[in-house]
């Protein structure tokens, strides 16, 4: 069965990474850079072109995602041209060849941990996923894919046929509807791949923040290592739900971050523009992330102008000219999302008091009873050592904003944190989910000390790059894989034989596409799985 899931992940990973890739380097981006922009920015191009292509009368498919890819990249890089000489801007801080093969195996271990969870428990990928919104993300995929419409608010034929408007972002599906028209795979097997890839996602997307941010290969490898163990993110999440789309906005925040303070740093055209296209991506699949990415960015200006004692009128046009393009670009989502219904708070009970909830963030307990100690231990060494990443304070602080209002979701109904979760659907596992990157990054801290003061007391010249992998591979031991079970068993709960879909209901489905005439609908009710008649079998509801 590995053999068949290897392709379906290449083919993802193709799908998500090239487009965006080719933006990207068409904007003068290499390296690192280049990679954790990928998935925001192909995002991006599905923001834009999703929308634009109904318009113009095309369908959606591999070959105009990639005509459109192509065509904006010319653009961006005619661009450049006018204003300055299109060359390459170098990365920096510059690394030797070992520092950056190091950085790739790191994202690459996270990789084979978050696929080998998913593929586990969706019995190699095949599993169909249950609970609330699985279904809407499956016939989502199957409707975009068969009828080649990838617009927003084409959703409207699944949810409410008899809407005179409707917008719903479709970024997550249509990118899942390309890779489904590539193969023979199921819509399950494609939902599962894609959610598998997205541990790697965010590793990808945390390492290459720190990397932007603090020049430190050591602490960029640690944090991409540990991006993969946390089961508050994104394992709970994909869970809980199932938040498909809100986990792979929130994989590729770090990122977009990362670019966002390139563009402030030095506001060239190439820049600005990636970092555009990556919230216009990240809006089209999640907006909501988008809000939480406006407030980290604002903690980011406020520790910048803090430091700089000023206000720098340089920053200001930046910021100016970043919004003006952002607008541009993200057109058809700024409109969709302002003539959209409001967030409605779901009115969640009280679950636990302030302080147990705090408990279960930081240990990872609320979903799994036993504690993941190690990586407490870890963000507890890191909290001691916070000066080691004064740079990233402003991230830190963000976090924990997250964490704040996770805590006063447990145990405060009042109408004023209700407001001030109203954007998150007064959800405290989405809120959990923003936090996440911060223990991350505190754990990876922690990690990076124990790993030099074990250096310290070798007296050869590798000694760090030694102690480091001697801790990695202590932490791989106690950890048991890097909690892989333990989070593989979180994600099982999603796959449980029924009570939505069992297998006797897939069997009784794949019959009735045989017995319906083509064309015919056929009578379901929304309530007990038979909507998946269509993204399994093509038979329409």
């Amino acid at each position: 069965m590995w053999l068949s899931a290897a392709p379906l992940c290449l083919v993802y990973v193709i799908v998500l990474c090239v487009p965006g890739a080719m933006i990207a380097l068409a904007a003068g981006q290499r390296g690192w850079v280049m990679a954790y922009a990928a998935a925001p920015v192909t995002y991006g191009v599905i923001g834009l072109a999703g929308p634009l292509l109904p318009l113009l009368g095309l369908r959606w498919s591999a070959l105009t995602f990639l005509v459109a890819a192509l065509v904006l990249a010319g653009l961006i890089y005619g661009v450049r041209r006018l204003f300055k000489r299109a060359g390459v801007e170098p990365e920096t801080p510059r690394w030797d060849r070992s520092r950056h093969l190091a950085l790739a195996a790191a994202i690459a271990l996270a990789t084979v941990v978050g696929i080998v969870a998913t593929y586990r428990a969706s019995n190699g990928f095949t599993a169909i996923p249950q609970w609330w919104d699985a279904g809407f993300h499956a016939e989502a995929i199957r409707f975009i894919a068969d009828t080649g419409n990838s617009a927003p608010s084409a959703m409207k034929a699944i949810v409410a046929p008899a809407a005179t408007s409707y917008f719903y972002p479709t970024g997550y599906h249509v990118l899942d509807a390309t890779v489904f028209s590539l193969g023979h795979w199921s819509v399950p097997q494609v939902l599962n791949a894609s959610n598998a890839c997205q541990v790697g996602v965010f590793a990808l997307s945390l390492a290459g923040l720190v990397k932007e941010v603090t020049g430190r290969p050591a602490l960029a490898c640690a944090t991409g290592i540990l991006a993969c163990a946390f089961t508050d993110f994104p394992y709970d999440v994909q869970s809980w739900g199932p938040l498909f789309p809100f986990a792979a906005a929130v994989a590729v925040l770090p990122a977009l971050l990362a670019l966002v303070v390139r563009a402030m740093t030095a506001p060239t055209v190439g820049r600005i523009a990636v970092a555009a296209f990556a919230i216009v991506g990240a809006t089209a699949v999640h907006p909501s992330v988008t809000i939480a990415g406006a407030i980290l960015a604002c903690c980011y200006l406020v520790q910048r102008w803090f430091l700089a004692r000023r206000v720098p009128m340089a920053d200001l046009r930046t910021i100016g000219v970043l919004v003006l393009v952002t607008c541009v670009l993200g057109v058809f989502q700024l409109i969709g999302s302002l003539t959209a219904s409001s967030a409605l708070v779901a009115g969640w009970p009280p679950f636990e008091p302030g302080g147990d909830a705090l408990g279960q963030l930081i240990t990872g307990s609320r979903s799994m009873t036993l504690p993941q100690w190690w990586l407490l231990v870890l963000g507890a060494i890191g909290l001691m050592a916070i000066r080691r990443v004064a740079a990233l304070g402003w991230a830190l602080v963000g976090a924990g904003l997250f964490v704040v209002l996770f805590v006063l979701s447990a145990y405060d109904t009042s109408p004023i944190v209700a407001e001030l979760t109203k954007a998150w659907w007064g959800d405290s596992w989405r809120l959990a989910a923003f936090a996440t990157a911060g223990l991350v990054v505190l754990a990876a801290v922690g990690l990076t000390v124990v790993a030099d003061a074990l250096g310290g007391v070798f007296r050869f010249r590798p000694g760090r790059p030694v102690a480091f992998g001697v801790v990695l591979v202590a932490l791989l031991v106690l950890t048991r894989g890097l909690y892989v079970a333990r989070n593989t068993a979180r994600l099982a709960q999603l796959f449980p034989d029924g009570p939505v879909v069992s297998h006797q209901d897939v069997a009784a489905m794949a019959k009735l596409a045989t017995l319906a005439p083509a064309g015919s609908l056929v009578l379901n009710d929304p309530y007990d799985g038979s909507p998946w008649m269509f993204a399994l079998d093509d038979v329409r509801p």
